[in-house]
C-alpha cells in the first residue's frame, strides 16, 4: 500500500442498477493497483455526521465502527476493526473526511493481489441520483459512467426485487442520471469518461483498455479473468446476491443486447421511449417509436409524478444524519411496494 494515502485519487463508477456496473468492479477490484470495495453507500452515508471531524481518540473511532457496521453490505469488505483503529489514531496530522474515507477503504480485503495503491474506487449504483454532490464532495475525482439500453435495463430489472419494472419509471429514472452526469460533464469533461454496456460487452479489452488510459493505469490482461478467483468470493455474499449476478461467472458476451425486442411489448416499447426521448438519441440507442401518445402519455403521469416526488425525497433524505435519513428510506419503501405490486399483477394479466 502506498504510505501517501491522501494523495490516491478517487474515481466512481455511475450507472443505473443491472447496467454493467458490478462487471466494471470486477474488472478492476482484479487490478493490482486499485482498491474497489463491494458497493456499500458508506460515503453519502457517512458524510453528513463526520464531514467536520478533525480530532480522533478510541471511543470515536469504535463509534466510527459501529457507524460503518450498519452500512448495507458493509461486512463483506472484511475491515478489521483493530487495524482501522490502528490507522486513524497512528495517523500524524489532522484528519479530513476525504482522508478519514481512504483510511477506511484502505482496510477492504480483496480476493485479487494487490500491490501499491494507485486509485480508491466505489461503485454504487444508487449514486447514480447523487453523482453531482459526488462531485462537489471529491471535485478532483474520475467518473466513469456506463450506460445501458434503457430497454434492457427494463428486461433485466424484472429479475431482481430492488426496483418497481415500470417503463416509465425506469426510463425517467435511466434519463434523470444521465442528466446529472451531463452536468458533470459541462463542468469537468476530462473527468468524465462515458461508454455504453453495449461497447463493453462487444470489446470487453478494448474498453477496458480505455478506462485504464483514462484513470493513466497499465492494462493487465488478469483483469478480464476476474472470475477464476471471484468464485471465492461467494462466501462473502447474500444467496439473492449470487443470483443477481450469475452472468459475472460467465465470460463478457452481447448475449443480453437488445433483449427487449422479444421481453417487451410494443406498448411497453412506446412508453419507454416517449420517456426517454431525445436523451435516448443522445447517448446512442435508437428509438423505436419516435410519435407522441397522448393517451399512454395521461396513463403514465401517476408513474411519473411517483419518480419525481421519490427522486426528490430521496435526495432531501440524504442530507438527514443516518438514523432519521434510514427511517426516511424505510418509508418510501411504502410507495415502491405498492407500484411493484401494481407491476407485477400488469404484467401477469
Amino acid at each position: 500500500m502506498t504510505t501517501n494515502i491522501i494523495d490516491v485519487p478517487f474515481f466512481f463508477i455511475i450507472g443505473r442498477p443491472r447496467s454493467g456496473t458490478t462487471l466494471l468492479r470486477s474488472i478492476f477490484d482484479a487490478h493490482p493497483n486499485v482498491v474497489i470495495p463491494f458497493e456499500s453507500p458508506v460515503i453519502l452515508n457517512l458524510y453528513r455526521k463526520y464531514k467536520k471531524v478533525r480530532a480522533w481518540d478510541e471511543a470515536a473511532v469504535d463509534e466510527l465502527y459501529a457507524d460503518l457496521s450498519k452500512q448495507p453490505y458493509f461486512e463483506r469488505w472484511r475491515v478489521e476493526k483493530e487495524g482501522l483503529k490502528e490507522r486513524i489514531l497512528g495517523y500524524q496530522g489532522e484528519i479530513s473526511f476525504h482522508l478519514l474515507i481512504r483510511l477506511v477503504y484502505q482496510g477492504y480485503q480483496s480476493v485479487f493481489d494487490k500491490t501499491e495503491t494507485l486509485w480508491f474506487g466505489d461503485k454504487n449504483p444508487v449514486y447514480s441520483f447523487y453523482a453531482d454532490r459526488l462531485f462537489r464532495m471529491f471535485p478532483d475525482a474520475k467518473f466513469i459512467h456506463i450506460t445501458r439500453d434503457y430497454r434492457d435495463n427494463l428486461v433485466s430489472l424484472r429479475k431482481v426485487t430492488f426496483e418497481a419494472p415500470i417503463p416509465a419509471l425506469i426510463a425517467y429514472r435511466w434519463v434523470r442520471a444521465n442528466k446529472l452526469m451531463d452536468k458533470i460533464i459541462r463542468k469537468a469533461p476530462d473527468q468524465v469518461l462515458r461508454l455504453r454496456y453495449e461497447e463493453l460487452a462487444a470489446a470487453p479489452e478494448e474498453k477496458t483498455r480505455e478506462i485504464c488510459n483514462f484513470l493513466n493505469l497499465e492494462f493487465y490482461p488478469e483483469q478480464l479473468e476476474y472470475r477464476k478467483k471471484l468464485e471465492g468470493a461467494k462466501e462473502r455474499a447474500a444467496e439473492y446476491q449470487i443470483r443477481n449476478h450469475e452472468s459475472l461467472m460467465k465470460p463478457v458476451n452481447t448475449g443480453r443486447i437488445a433483449i427487449w425486442k422479444d421481453a417487451l411489448t410494443p406498448e411497453e416499447v412506446k412508453v419507454m421511449d416517449m420517456v426517454a426521448g431525445r436523451n435516448a438519441d443522445e447517448h446512442g440507442y435508437e428509438r423505436e417509436f419516435r410519435g407522441s401518445y397522448p393517451l399512454l402519455m395521461i396513463r403514465s403521469l401517476p408513474v411519473l409524478l411517483y419518480a419525481r416526488i421519490m427522486n426528490t425525497a430521496m435526495r432531501l433524505g440524504s442530507l438527514l444524519p443516518y438514523g432519521p435519513a434510514s427511517w426516511v428510506f424505510m418509508k418510501l419503501q411504502v410507495f415502491y411496494r405498492i407500484y411493484r405490486k401494481a407491476a407485477t399483477r400488469k404484467s401477469g394479466d
